[in-house]
Protein backbone atom coordinates (compact mmCIF):
# COMPACT_ATOMS: atom_id res chain seq x y z
CA UNK A 1 0.00 0.00 0.00
CA UNK A 2 1.58 3.64 -1.24
CA UNK A 3 1.46 6.87 0.51
CA UNK A 4 -1.73 7.91 -0.84
CA UNK A 5 -3.44 4.39 0.46
CA UNK A 6 -2.43 4.63 3.95
CA UNK A 7 -2.74 8.25 5.02
CA UNK A 8 -6.63 8.01 3.10
CA UNK A 9 -7.45 4.38 5.69
CA UNK A 10 -5.70 6.59 8.62
CA UNK A 11 -8.33 9.41 8.20
CA UNK A 12 -10.81 7.05 7.36
CA UNK A 13 -10.43 5.38 10.73
CA UNK A 14 -10.52 8.65 12.42
CA UNK A 15 -14.03 10.08 10.92
CA UNK A 16 -16.79 8.30 11.03
CA UNK A 17 -18.54 9.75 8.12
CA UNK A 18 -20.48 6.47 6.00
CA UNK A 19 -19.01 8.06 2.87
CA UNK A 20 -15.49 7.67 3.68
CA UNK A 21 -15.95 4.23 5.17
CA UNK A 22 -17.63 3.23 1.54
CA UNK A 23 -14.18 5.17 0.16
CA UNK A 24 -12.08 3.43 2.58
CA UNK A 25 -13.43 -0.21 1.32
CA UNK A 26 -13.41 0.91 -2.31
CA UNK A 27 -9.74 1.64 -1.46
CA UNK A 28 -9.06 -1.89 -1.02
CA UNK A 29 -9.49 -3.05 -4.88
CA UNK A 30 -7.64 0.25 -6.37
CA UNK A 31 -4.00 -1.11 -7.50
CA UNK A 32 -2.30 -0.67 -4.54
CA UNK A 33 0.85 1.58 -6.30
CA UNK A 34 2.34 1.98 -9.51
CA UNK A 35 5.64 -0.27 -7.56
CA UNK A 36 3.93 -3.41 -6.13
CA UNK A 37 5.33 -4.23 -2.93
CA UNK A 38 6.40 -7.25 -3.72
CA UNK A 39 8.17 -5.94 -7.19
CA UNK A 40 11.91 -6.62 -6.57
CA UNK A 41 13.94 -3.47 -6.41
CA UNK A 42 16.73 -2.60 -8.53
CA UNK A 43 20.69 -2.14 -7.67
CA UNK A 44 22.95 0.31 -8.35
CA UNK A 45 26.31 -0.50 -7.48
CA UNK A 46 29.41 2.03 -7.89
CA UNK A 47 32.45 0.91 -7.24
CA UNK A 48 35.28 3.77 -6.86
CA UNK A 49 39.23 2.22 -7.22
CA UNK A 50 41.51 2.97 -4.95
CA UNK A 51 39.63 5.83 -3.03
CA UNK A 52 40.48 6.31 0.89
CA UNK A 53 38.79 8.78 3.37
CA UNK A 54 39.88 11.82 1.72
CA UNK A 55 36.15 12.13 0.76
CA UNK A 56 33.57 15.77 2.52
CA UNK A 57 31.52 13.42 4.41
CA UNK A 58 34.49 11.49 5.81
CA UNK A 59 36.94 14.35 6.93
CA UNK A 60 39.88 12.27 5.89
CA UNK A 61 41.30 15.63 4.34
CA UNK A 62 40.16 19.24 5.15
CA UNK A 63 40.68 19.97 1.00
CA UNK A 64 38.64 16.73 0.11
CA UNK A 65 35.92 18.46 -2.48
CA UNK A 66 33.17 15.53 -3.09
CA UNK A 67 30.02 16.93 -3.08
CA UNK A 68 27.88 13.98 -4.87
CA UNK A 69 29.36 11.87 -2.90
CA UNK A 70 28.35 14.10 0.36
CA UNK A 71 24.93 14.75 -0.96
CA UNK A 72 24.38 11.12 -1.44
CA UNK A 73 25.62 10.38 2.07
CA UNK A 74 22.91 12.97 3.40
CA UNK A 75 20.21 10.60 1.24
CA UNK A 76 21.19 7.52 3.31
CA UNK A 77 23.60 5.90 5.52
CA UNK A 78 27.02 6.43 5.73
CA UNK A 79 29.03 3.51 7.52
CA UNK A 80 32.15 5.57 8.75
CA UNK A 81 34.00 2.47 10.36
CA UNK A 82 33.85 0.36 6.87
CA UNK A 83 36.52 -1.72 6.07
CA UNK A 84 37.70 -4.08 2.99
CA UNK A 85 38.82 -7.32 3.56
CA UNK A 86 41.62 -7.31 1.40
CA UNK A 87 43.90 -4.15 1.06
CA UNK A 88 44.50 -4.61 -2.49
CA UNK A 89 42.64 -4.55 -5.03
CA UNK A 90 42.30 -8.16 -6.77
CA UNK A 91 41.83 -10.12 -3.21
CA UNK A 92 38.96 -7.23 -2.03
CA UNK A 93 37.24 -7.76 -5.22
CA UNK A 94 37.43 -11.45 -4.85
CA UNK A 95 36.05 -11.20 -1.50
CA UNK A 96 33.36 -9.11 -2.67
CA UNK A 97 31.89 -10.65 -5.38
CA UNK A 98 32.47 -14.29 -4.15
CA UNK A 99 31.48 -13.59 -0.27
CA UNK A 100 34.20 -15.23 0.53
CA UNK A 101 36.82 -14.35 3.07
CA UNK A 102 40.82 -14.33 1.36
CA UNK A 103 41.59 -17.04 3.55
CA UNK A 104 38.74 -19.07 2.22
CA UNK A 105 39.99 -18.34 -1.36
CA UNK A 106 43.33 -18.09 -1.30
CA UNK A 107 43.21 -15.07 -3.07
CA UNK A 108 45.36 -13.00 -0.50
CA UNK A 109 47.63 -10.56 -2.89
CA UNK A 110 47.02 -9.30 -6.34
CA UNK A 111 49.44 -12.05 -8.25
CA UNK A 112 47.55 -14.76 -6.24
CA UNK A 113 45.79 -15.60 -9.32
CA UNK A 114 42.07 -15.56 -10.75
CA UNK A 115 39.46 -17.25 -7.48
CA UNK A 116 37.67 -19.20 -10.91
CA UNK A 117 41.45 -21.06 -11.76
CA UNK A 118 40.90 -22.66 -8.44
CA UNK A 119 38.82 -25.91 -9.42
CA UNK A 120 37.39 -25.49 -5.94
CA UNK A 121 35.92 -22.27 -6.78
CA UNK A 122 35.42 -22.33 -10.72
CA UNK A 123 31.69 -22.54 -10.43
CA UNK A 124 31.20 -20.53 -7.47
CA UNK A 125 27.98 -18.01 -7.65
CA UNK A 126 29.10 -14.18 -7.90
CA UNK A 127 26.26 -11.58 -6.98
CA UNK A 128 25.43 -10.79 -10.51
CA UNK A 129 24.86 -15.05 -11.08
CA UNK A 130 22.62 -15.16 -8.13
CA UNK A 131 20.63 -12.40 -8.53
CA UNK A 132 20.12 -13.27 -12.45
CA UNK A 133 18.96 -16.58 -11.26
CA UNK A 134 16.72 -14.51 -9.01
CA UNK A 135 14.79 -12.86 -12.16
CA UNK A 136 17.51 -9.61 -12.25
CA UNK A 137 18.52 -8.17 -15.70
CA UNK A 138 22.51 -7.79 -14.73
CA UNK A 139 24.60 -5.10 -16.67
CA UNK A 140 28.52 -4.35 -15.53
CA UNK A 141 30.18 -1.07 -16.56
CA UNK A 142 33.97 -0.22 -15.76
CA UNK A 143 35.78 -1.93 -13.24
CA UNK A 144 34.27 -4.21 -11.58
CA UNK A 145 35.99 -7.75 -11.01
CA UNK A 146 39.68 -7.12 -10.80
CA UNK A 147 41.15 -6.01 -14.37
CA UNK A 148 44.03 -8.09 -14.37
CA UNK A 149 41.50 -10.43 -15.38
CA UNK A 150 39.57 -8.62 -17.84
CA UNK A 151 40.93 -11.02 -20.68
CA UNK A 152 38.78 -13.98 -19.18
CA UNK A 153 35.75 -15.24 -20.04
CA UNK A 154 32.63 -12.98 -18.27
CA UNK A 155 29.99 -15.81 -17.36
CA UNK A 156 29.22 -13.48 -14.15
CA UNK A 157 27.01 -10.98 -16.09
CA UNK A 158 24.24 -10.67 -18.98
CA UNK A 159 26.15 -7.48 -19.79
CA UNK A 160 29.75 -6.53 -18.75
CA UNK A 161 31.94 -3.91 -20.73
CA UNK A 162 35.76 -4.21 -19.45
CA UNK A 163 37.99 -1.32 -19.58
CA UNK A 164 41.99 -0.81 -19.59
CA UNK A 165 43.57 1.71 -17.10
CA UNK A 166 44.23 4.16 -20.34
CA UNK A 167 45.00 6.40 -21.44
CA UNK A 168 48.87 5.66 -19.75
CA UNK A 169 50.75 8.01 -21.50
CA UNK A 170 54.33 7.52 -23.04
CA UNK A 171 55.66 10.75 -21.85
CA UNK A 172 54.91 10.95 -18.07
CA UNK A 173 56.51 11.21 -15.01
CA UNK A 174 57.35 8.07 -12.34
CA UNK A 175 59.32 7.08 -9.41
CA UNK A 176 60.98 4.12 -10.75
CA UNK A 177 61.50 4.20 -14.47
CA UNK A 178 58.95 2.24 -16.41
CA UNK A 179 55.93 2.43 -13.57
CA UNK A 180 53.55 4.49 -15.53
CA UNK A 181 51.01 3.78 -12.83
CA UNK A 182 52.81 6.15 -10.71
CA UNK A 183 52.30 9.16 -13.22
CA UNK A 184 50.25 12.28 -12.05
CA UNK A 185 49.36 15.07 -13.36
CA UNK A 186 47.25 17.06 -16.20
CA UNK A 187 47.60 14.00 -19.26
CA UNK A 188 49.11 16.56 -21.87
CA UNK A 189 47.54 16.31 -25.37
CA UNK A 190 49.83 13.73 -26.33
CA UNK A 191 49.25 11.18 -29.29
CA UNK A 192 51.13 8.28 -28.22
CA UNK A 193 48.68 6.11 -25.75
CA UNK A 194 49.49 2.76 -24.74
CA UNK A 195 48.26 0.08 -27.04
CA UNK A 196 46.79 2.82 -29.40
CA UNK A 197 43.93 3.74 -27.04
CA UNK A 198 42.62 7.07 -27.88
CA UNK A 199 40.61 9.39 -25.52
CA UNK A 200 37.13 10.98 -27.03
CA UNK A 201 38.11 14.03 -25.89
CA UNK A 202 42.54 15.28 -25.11
CA UNK A 203 41.29 16.66 -21.60
CA UNK A 204 40.02 13.32 -20.52
CA UNK A 205 41.60 11.94 -17.57
CA UNK A 206 40.48 7.94 -17.48
CA UNK A 207 37.54 6.38 -19.27
CA UNK A 208 35.59 6.81 -16.15
CA UNK A 209 33.61 9.31 -18.84
CA UNK A 210 32.45 7.25 -20.80
CA UNK A 211 31.72 4.53 -18.09
CA UNK A 212 29.45 7.05 -16.37
CA UNK A 213 27.51 8.09 -19.73
CA UNK A 214 27.23 3.89 -20.13
CA UNK A 215 25.28 4.15 -16.92
CA UNK A 216 23.34 7.17 -17.76
CA UNK A 217 22.06 5.64 -21.23
CA UNK A 218 20.71 2.49 -19.62
CA UNK A 219 19.05 5.11 -16.80
CA UNK A 220 17.06 6.07 -20.26
CA UNK A 221 15.92 2.30 -21.18
CA UNK A 222 12.96 0.32 -20.88
CA UNK A 223 13.75 -2.61 -18.22
CA UNK A 224 11.44 -5.92 -18.28
CA UNK A 225 13.28 -6.77 -15.38
CA UNK A 226 14.69 -5.85 -12.08
CA UNK A 227 17.96 -4.78 -12.75
CA UNK A 228 21.38 -5.19 -11.06
CA UNK A 229 23.76 -2.43 -12.77
CA UNK A 230 27.36 -2.17 -11.71
CA UNK A 231 29.69 0.61 -12.52
CA UNK A 232 33.27 0.59 -11.52
CA UNK A 233 35.38 3.94 -12.17
CA UNK A 234 38.93 4.14 -12.10
CA UNK A 235 39.98 6.89 -10.27
CA UNK A 236 41.47 7.99 -8.26
CA UNK A 237 43.39 4.98 -8.79
CA UNK A 238 46.78 5.64 -10.04
CA UNK A 239 47.96 7.48 -12.83
CA UNK A 240 46.59 10.33 -10.75
CA UNK A 241 45.50 11.71 -13.81
CA UNK A 242 42.73 14.82 -13.99
CA UNK A 243 41.43 17.69 -16.24
CA UNK A 244 43.43 21.04 -15.47
CA UNK A 245 40.18 22.48 -13.97
CA UNK A 246 40.12 19.96 -10.67
CA UNK A 247 44.09 20.82 -10.38
CA UNK A 248 42.91 24.86 -10.44
CA UNK A 249 40.65 23.83 -7.84
CA UNK A 250 43.36 22.68 -4.98
CA UNK A 251 46.02 25.41 -5.45
CA UNK A 252 49.00 23.61 -4.49
CA UNK A 253 50.33 25.71 -2.10
CA UNK A 254 47.55 25.69 0.02
CA UNK A 255 47.47 21.68 0.17
CA UNK A 256 47.63 20.27 3.08
CA UNK A 257 49.74 17.47 4.04
CA UNK A 258 48.58 14.29 6.27
CA UNK A 259 49.87 14.33 9.74
CA UNK A 260 52.92 12.49 10.55
CA UNK A 261 54.89 11.50 13.37
CA UNK A 262 58.43 11.97 12.99
CA UNK A 263 59.17 8.69 15.08
CA UNK A 264 55.92 7.10 14.43
CA UNK A 265 57.65 3.91 12.95
CA UNK A 266 60.06 3.33 15.52
CA UNK A 267 57.74 0.87 17.76
CA UNK A 268 56.58 -1.39 14.60
CA UNK A 269 57.52 -4.77 14.58
CA UNK A 270 59.68 -5.93 11.65
CA UNK A 271 56.65 -6.71 9.21
CA UNK A 272 55.30 -3.16 9.26
CA UNK A 273 58.81 -1.65 9.39
CA UNK A 274 59.51 0.17 6.15
CA UNK A 275 62.70 -2.15 4.99
CA UNK A 276 59.96 -4.72 5.06
CA UNK A 277 57.26 -2.77 3.34
CA UNK A 278 59.64 -1.93 0.48
CA UNK A 279 60.24 -5.83 0.34
CA UNK A 280 57.30 -7.51 0.70
CA UNK A 281 54.07 -5.18 0.82
CA UNK A 282 54.77 -1.73 -0.83
CA UNK A 283 52.81 -2.23 -4.33
CA UNK A 284 55.68 -2.03 -7.35
CA UNK A 285 55.01 1.08 -9.05
CA UNK A 286 53.95 3.65 -6.21
CA UNK A 287 56.19 5.61 -4.21
CA UNK A 288 58.95 5.83 -1.69
CA UNK A 289 58.53 8.03 1.37
CA UNK A 290 62.17 9.23 1.80
CA UNK A 291 62.30 10.19 -2.18
CA UNK A 292 58.61 11.66 -1.65
CA UNK A 293 60.19 14.23 0.57
CA UNK A 294 63.48 14.61 -0.98
CA UNK A 295 62.59 15.61 -4.34
CA UNK A 296 59.59 18.00 -3.00
CA UNK A 297 56.51 15.98 -4.52
CA UNK A 298 54.29 15.93 -1.66
CA UNK A 299 52.28 18.06 -2.06
CA UNK A 300 51.40 17.69 -5.76
CA UNK A 301 51.12 13.71 -5.42
CA UNK A 302 48.41 15.17 -2.74
CA UNK A 303 46.87 18.13 -4.87
CA UNK A 304 46.69 15.27 -7.90
CA UNK A 305 44.97 12.36 -5.41
CA UNK A 306 42.27 15.20 -4.37
CA UNK A 307 42.09 16.58 -7.55
CA UNK A 308 41.65 12.55 -9.39
CA UNK A 309 38.68 11.85 -6.14
CA UNK A 310 37.09 14.62 -7.51
CA UNK A 311 37.46 14.18 -10.72
CA UNK A 312 35.70 10.27 -10.18
CA UNK A 313 32.73 12.66 -7.87
CA UNK A 314 31.89 14.53 -10.86
CA UNK A 315 31.34 11.27 -12.66
CA UNK A 316 29.22 10.20 -9.63
CA UNK A 317 26.68 13.38 -9.54
CA UNK A 318 26.45 13.09 -13.78
CA UNK A 319 24.83 9.31 -12.69
CA UNK A 320 23.20 10.10 -9.99
CA UNK A 321 21.16 12.79 -11.36
CA UNK A 322 20.27 10.73 -14.15
CA UNK A 323 19.03 7.98 -11.53
CA UNK A 324 16.68 10.98 -10.16
CA UNK A 325 15.34 12.32 -13.00
CA UNK A 326 14.12 8.74 -14.57
CA UNK A 327 11.96 6.36 -14.06
CA UNK A 328 13.78 4.30 -11.50
CA UNK A 329 14.54 7.13 -8.97
CA UNK A 330 11.70 5.42 -6.88
CA UNK A 331 12.63 1.60 -6.76
CA UNK A 332 16.38 1.64 -6.72
CA UNK A 333 19.13 1.19 -4.11
CA UNK A 334 22.61 2.85 -4.44
CA UNK A 335 25.50 1.61 -2.87
CA UNK A 336 29.03 3.34 -3.51
CA UNK A 337 31.77 2.05 -1.92
CA UNK A 338 35.55 1.75 -2.27
CA UNK A 339 37.82 -1.78 -2.73
CA UNK A 340 40.45 -0.51 -0.08
CA UNK A 341 41.89 3.01 1.02
CA UNK A 342 45.40 4.41 0.38
CA UNK A 343 48.10 5.80 2.02
CA UNK A 344 49.45 9.45 1.07
CA UNK A 345 52.45 9.70 3.72
CA UNK A 346 50.09 8.88 7.00
CA UNK A 347 52.51 6.87 8.58
CA UNK A 348 55.26 6.82 6.32
CA UNK A 349 53.72 5.08 3.56
CA UNK A 350 52.21 5.47 0.17
CA UNK A 351 49.85 3.62 -1.57
CA UNK A 352 47.99 0.42 0.00
CA UNK A 353 49.21 -3.04 0.91
CA UNK A 354 49.35 -2.23 4.81
CA UNK A 355 47.00 -3.35 7.15
CA UNK A 356 46.59 0.45 8.75
CA UNK A 357 43.33 2.27 9.24
CA UNK A 358 43.88 4.90 6.43
CA UNK A 359 44.13 1.38 3.96
CA UNK A 360 41.34 -0.06 5.66
CA UNK A 361 39.08 1.76 5.79
CA UNK A 362 36.24 3.07 3.28
CA UNK A 363 33.83 4.62 2.02
CA UNK A 364 30.61 2.88 2.06
CA UNK A 365 27.01 4.45 1.82
CA UNK A 366 23.86 2.66 1.27
CA UNK A 367 20.30 4.61 0.24
CA UNK A 368 17.18 3.53 -0.94
CA UNK A 369 13.29 2.60 0.03
CA UNK A 370 12.89 2.50 3.55
CA UNK A 371 16.59 3.41 4.49
CA UNK A 372 16.49 6.91 6.92
CA UNK A 373 18.49 9.41 5.28
CA UNK A 374 21.39 11.58 6.86
CA UNK A 375 22.33 8.82 9.09
CA UNK A 376 25.63 7.30 10.41
CA UNK A 377 26.86 4.51 12.05
CA UNK A 378 30.10 3.90 13.32
CA UNK A 379 29.45 0.10 13.34
CA UNK A 380 32.57 -2.16 12.36
CA UNK A 381 31.57 -3.53 8.89
CA UNK A 382 33.41 -5.47 6.03
CA UNK A 383 33.11 -5.14 2.61
CA UNK A 384 31.89 -8.77 2.72
CA UNK A 385 28.57 -7.85 3.92
CA UNK A 386 27.49 -6.22 0.49
CA UNK A 387 26.84 -10.18 -1.08
CA UNK A 388 24.22 -10.57 1.59
CA UNK A 389 22.69 -7.58 1.92
CA UNK A 390 22.00 -7.04 -1.69
CA UNK A 391 20.15 -10.29 -1.85
CA UNK A 392 18.61 -9.36 1.74
CA UNK A 393 17.17 -6.10 0.03
CA UNK A 394 16.46 -8.02 -3.52
CA UNK A 395 14.37 -10.38 -2.08
CA UNK A 396 17.08 -13.31 -3.63
CA UNK A 397 17.36 -16.37 -1.57
CA UNK A 398 21.50 -16.40 -0.24
CA UNK A 399 23.62 -19.07 -1.63
CA UNK A 400 25.12 -21.29 0.88
CA UNK A 401 28.46 -20.50 1.24
CA UNK A 402 28.48 -16.68 2.23
CA UNK A 403 30.93 -15.89 4.99
CA UNK A 404 29.50 -12.28 5.49
CA UNK A 405 26.23 -10.71 7.63
CA UNK A 406 23.59 -8.62 5.98
CA UNK A 407 23.82 -5.14 7.60
CA UNK A 408 20.11 -4.71 7.38
CA UNK A 409 19.86 -4.66 10.91
CA UNK A 410 22.07 -1.19 10.64
CA UNK A 411 20.38 0.03 8.02
CA UNK A 412 17.27 -0.15 9.62
CA UNK A 413 18.17 1.13 12.53
CA UNK A 414 21.92 2.56 12.42
CA UNK A 415 22.35 2.62 16.90
CA UNK A 416 21.41 -0.71 16.43
CA UNK A 417 23.66 -3.73 18.59
CA UNK A 418 26.40 -5.27 16.53
CA UNK A 419 28.36 -7.74 17.87
CA UNK A 420 30.90 -7.97 14.61
CA UNK A 421 34.54 -6.69 13.76
CA UNK A 422 36.55 -6.13 11.03
CA UNK A 423 38.65 -8.47 9.11
CA UNK A 424 41.33 -7.08 7.13
CA UNK A 425 43.82 -9.74 5.58
CA UNK A 426 46.99 -9.30 3.36
CA UNK A 427 49.55 -12.31 2.18
CA UNK A 428 49.98 -14.20 5.72
CA UNK A 429 49.35 -11.11 7.90
CA UNK A 430 45.83 -10.19 9.41
CA UNK A 431 43.98 -6.89 11.08
CA UNK A 432 40.15 -7.14 13.21
CA UNK A 433 38.79 -3.50 13.62
CA UNK A 434 36.27 -3.26 16.50
CA UNK A 435 34.44 0.14 17.40
CA UNK A 436 37.70 1.09 19.30
CA UNK A 437 40.43 -0.57 18.63
CA UNK A 438 42.78 -2.05 15.54
CA UNK A 439 44.53 -4.63 16.28
CA UNK A 440 47.12 -6.24 13.70
CA UNK A 441 48.76 -9.70 13.90
CA UNK A 442 51.86 -10.59 10.83
CA UNK A 443 52.62 -14.21 10.04
CA UNK A 444 55.90 -14.49 12.79
CA UNK A 445 53.01 -13.64 15.77
CA UNK A 446 54.48 -9.86 15.85
CA UNK A 447 51.85 -7.38 16.82
CA UNK A 448 50.03 -3.81 16.90
CA UNK A 449 47.49 -2.60 18.77
CA UNK A 450 45.79 0.88 18.76
CA UNK A 451 43.28 2.60 20.81
CA UNK A 452 41.31 4.89 18.26
CA UNK A 453 39.68 7.20 20.91
CA UNK A 454 43.10 8.55 21.99
CA UNK A 455 45.13 7.51 18.95
CA UNK A 456 42.90 7.99 15.75
CA UNK A 457 46.27 8.35 13.77
CA UNK A 458 47.47 5.01 15.07
CA UNK A 459 51.02 6.25 16.06
CA UNK A 460 51.19 4.13 19.50
CA UNK A 461 51.69 0.75 19.41
CA UNK A 462 50.27 -0.57 22.42
CA UNK A 463 50.70 -4.15 21.88
CA UNK A 464 54.21 -4.45 24.07
CA UNK A 465 52.23 -3.53 26.73
CA UNK A 466 50.06 -5.50 28.80
CA UNK A 467 47.33 -3.68 27.60
CA UNK A 468 44.13 -5.07 29.14
CA UNK A 469 42.20 -5.81 25.77
CA UNK A 470 44.70 -7.75 23.69
CA UNK A 471 43.59 -11.31 25.25
CA UNK A 472 39.98 -10.06 24.07
CA UNK A 473 41.33 -9.48 20.56
CA UNK A 474 43.55 -11.90 20.23
CA UNK A 475 40.67 -14.34 20.65
CA UNK A 476 38.38 -12.81 18.38
CA UNK A 477 40.97 -13.19 15.68
CA UNK A 478 41.20 -16.70 16.06
CA UNK A 479 37.90 -17.46 16.20
CA UNK A 480 37.05 -15.74 13.06
CA UNK A 481 39.86 -17.07 11.34
CA UNK A 482 38.52 -20.42 12.44
CA UNK A 483 34.93 -19.95 11.97
CA UNK A 484 33.59 -22.86 9.62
Amino acid sequence: MNFFHSHLLKFASIHVNPWLKILTALLFFLPASPILADEKPNILLIAIDDLNNYVGCLGGHPDAYTPNIDALAAEGILFTNAHCNAPVCNPSRASIWTGLRPTTTGITTNPSGWFRDNPEFREIQTIPQTLAAGGYATTGYGKLFHLGHGNKPWPDWEQHRNYSYGPLLIEHLNYREGDRLSDWGVPPEAPGLRRGLQPSKPEMAAFDEDIAHRVIEFFGDDHSRPFFLGCGLFRPHTPLYAPQRWFDHFPIAGVDLPEVKSDDNNDLPYFGSKPRREIDIEAPGLWNHDWVIAEDHWQGIVQAYLASTSYADEQVGRILEALRKSKHAENTYVILFSDHGWHLGEKKHWGKAALWEQTTNVPLIIVGPGIPGGEVTTAPVELLSLYPTILDYAGVAAPEHLEGVSLRPLLEDPSAAWPHAALTTFSEHHAIKTERYRYIRYVDGSEELYDHESDPHEWDNLASSDHPTLPELRTRLDQILTRP
